[in-house]
């Protein structure tokens, strides 16, 4: 009983070294600012996986370069284990942009800023309703809620105002308006009563 009891533990530690591969630790290469093809043929060499966690875009890097690595640089691990990567991506993210009509100007903005939008136009309308927004403008066109628009792009936020509204109505009732202009004699000619 004994002996089988040794054997058994002995067994169950061989088991454990060689599943956990303690004498297989390997040193994790360098592998930011390479391209992704160039890190995987680098990590696979070395007895490593990878994976692309993460991607970021800007304007100025170079698409498919390595930014961030986890495990560290020559940090050690076992062999098999996957590094985890984050790349610069060729385009940037796609972002879905909340239908913000109604909404104040001040809460539209600042939500929009918060996602990553910073180059923001106001353009202000005619309304009775004063900064209530009317809809988001990207590249010429309203913006459908709920659609996806590229990270950082321009936008134009169409804002309710009611000074315009004011003064499209001083300019109705312009006194040289048309509509209120006094009869001429071209208009209204003068008809001699004798005739009749």
């Amino acid at each position: 009983m004994i002996t089988l009891g040794v054997a058994v533990l002995v067994a169950s530690l061989v088991f454990l070294h060689i599943y956990t591969r303690q004498s297989k630790s390997v040193k994790v290469p360098n592998v930011r600012g390479k391209q992704l093809n160039e890190a995987m043929v680098l990590l696979k060499s070395n007895g490593l996986d990878y994976e692309v966690i993460d991607s970021l875009y800007q304007k100025e890097a170079t698409p498919g370069a390595i930014i961030e690595q986890i495990p560290d640089p020559n940090s050690t691990t076992k062999e098999g284990r996957k590094v985890f990567l984050t790349i610069y991506s060729s385009s940037p993210k796609e972002l879905v942009i909340p239908d913000l009509a109604d909404n104040s100007l001040r809460h539209a903005e600042a939500l929009l800023i918060s996602m990553g939008f910073e180059q923001i136009t106001i353009e202000e309308v005619p309304s009775e309703h004063d900064q209530l927004v009317q809809a988001v403008v990207y590249r010429g066109r309203k913006i459908k809620p709920d659609e996806k628009i590229p990270a950082g792009a321009p936008l134009t936020i169409i804002v309710g105002s009611k000074s315009l509204l004011n003064i499209d109505n001083e300019y109705n009732s312009y006194p040289n308006n048309d509509a209120t202009r006094e009869p001429t004699q071209e208009s209204n000619p003068i008809v001699d009563d004798s005739f009749f």
